[in-house]
């Protein structure tokens, strides 16, 4: 269905929208006949679901359901089982934990040695190409030696 309103007929016919949603509701329905159509339905929907004929469950039958469930109870696993899944369940998570802690050490240290090592030879003028006569490069180099030999 492409109407929105379409998701309130249930509500509408259980009476549990509010007065403001249920006016709005019932100004909308003349001018749609899709949400008209779907309500029809619904309501003969539920007077076919009023009209059924009850069913008296047979002498005893409660009795079995609940003497069956408690069978289904007593058959579990023993307490001991889902104890040592708990405990397989908790040494793999801290087995996880303590990896990722160890693999996020070794990236780290891995990281911060090439950031160092690159920041080194960024500083470094030995990455510098052969400087041409009477460039900056050859200046600063010029400047740099001069200190370097005092």
């Amino acid at each position: 269905m492409s109407c929105p309103q379409y998701l309130l007929i249930s509500a509408y016919i259980d009476d549990e929208l509010q007065r403001a949603d249920k006016t709005a509701f019932e100004a909308h329905l003349p001018g749609c006949s899709q949400c008209g159509a779907a309500l029809a339905e619904m309501r003969s929907l539920r007077t076919a679901f009023a009209n059924v004929e009850r069913h008296q469950a047979s002498y005893g039958f409660a009795a079995r359901v609940m003497a069956r469930t408690a069978a289904l109870r007593k058959e579990k696993i023993p307490w001991v089982v889902p104890r040592s899944i708990r405990f397989a369940e908790a040494a793999i998570l801290l087995i996880v934990i303590t990896v990722g802690i160890l693999a996020g050490k070794v990236i780290t240290k891995s990281s911060l040695a090439v950031k160092s090592t690159n920041i080194a030879l960024s500083l470094s003028l030995d990455m510098f190409d052969a400087t041409p006569p009477g460039s900056l490069g050859k200046a600063y180099l010029a400047m740099t030696e001069v200190r370097n030999e005092k």
